[in-house]
């Protein structure tokens, strides 16, 4: 008997754990929040010649990432829109000074 209790209290504890998690999922504003959140940023030197890049990694946004690294030289690029990742280089051993992305749906 008290092996059947147990486990009705295990079963009432994870069906009232796996019912909480929609709730939490579907509230207003929680999946753009999520998503702004998930996306990551940095700056490396291992282009070609140690050119400045700029990455954006927006893993489980379910979104298009664009990224655009502004140059030590003046100059901008900008990487096509790719799958929750992206990633923009400088020219040959040029370094770069700041980036952005953007993403779409």
């Amino acid at each position: 008997m008290k092996k059947i209790y147990s486990g009705l209290a295990a079963a009432a504890l994870m069906s009232s754990v796996l019912m909480a998690a929609p709730a939490v999922a579907s509230a207003p504003g929680a999946t753009g929040e999520r998503a702004a959140a998930a996306c990551q940023t940095w700056h490396d030197n291992a282009g070609p010649g140690g050119a400045g890049r700029y990455h954006a990694k927006c893993a489980g946004s379910g979104k298009y990432v664009k990224a655009t690294v502004r140059c030590a030289n003046g100059s901008t690029a900008t990487s096509s829109w790719r799958w929750e990742y992206a990633k923009a280089e400088c020219p040959y051993g040029v370094d770069s000074r700041s980036g952005s992305y953007s993403t779409r749906s």
